[in-house]
């Protein structure tokens, strides 16, 4: 049983509604057609060895996706260079400039360090102007078997093919559970490196 009883009672039952106009003409070709904005190419490559498949405009840019590539992300614009008649890719910066992180062997029996391309961490254009002192490195060392390592690091610019390399020497023991002992045996090393 309840207790509510309601009576409803519609009195209109016309429906009005509002809206716009039925079609709505947008006109686009005003004036003379001009030249094409910029536009924005991607290649496996430098664009000077890439086919973009048309002649690029100036303020055209490029981003090199090759991943083995020293200029990985760089991005490049087609304009002229200082004292340059001819337009032609310039190397702007990279899109993730100023950091490293990657995953390098180190051979203990036979070296205790690996080098790394200064172009792999910032742009080409801040090279020279570099030293080791603007690297802030973070390295750790995997464990074979679980046991702690205690280990530093030294770092050096190094010329290696008339290109300068950052060089990442380890100095590592491992505890066994009794002793310390020097590491003998290729450890993987996992390494970050951002420029301070």
């Amino acid at each position: 049983m309840s207790i509510f009883n309601y009576d409803v009672k519609l009195t209109n039952d016309d429906l009005l509604v509002i809206g716009g106009p039925e079609t709505v003409n947008v006109e686009l070709e005003f004036g003379q057609k001009g030249d094409r904005g910029s536009l924005i190419f991607v290649g496996n490559g430098n664009p000077d060895s890439v086919d973009i498949g048309q002649t690029p405009n100036v303020f055209d840019l490029y981003i090199n996706l090759k991943k083995d590539d020293p200029e990985y992300l760089m991005v490049y614009q087609y304009s002229y260079g200082l004292g340059s008649s001819e337009a032609q890719w310039q190397p702007l910066n990279k899109l993730i400039p100023n950091t490293y992180s990657g995953i390098e062997e180190i051979p203990f029996a036979t070296k205790n360090y690996c080098t790394i391309p200064l172009s792999s961490i910032v742009d080409p254009s801040y090279i020279g102007g570099t030293n080791s002192s603007n690297f802030s490195v973070q390295a750790t060392l995997a464990t074979s078997a679980g046991y702690p390592i205690a280990s530093s690091i030294k770092t050096e610019i190094v010329p290696i093919d008339d290109k300068d390399h950052l060089k990442i020497t380890f100095y590592a023991n491992e505890f066994d559970g009794v002793s310390w002992n020097n590491i003998t045996e290729t450890r993987t090393a996992h390494i970050h490196i951002s420029v301070v």
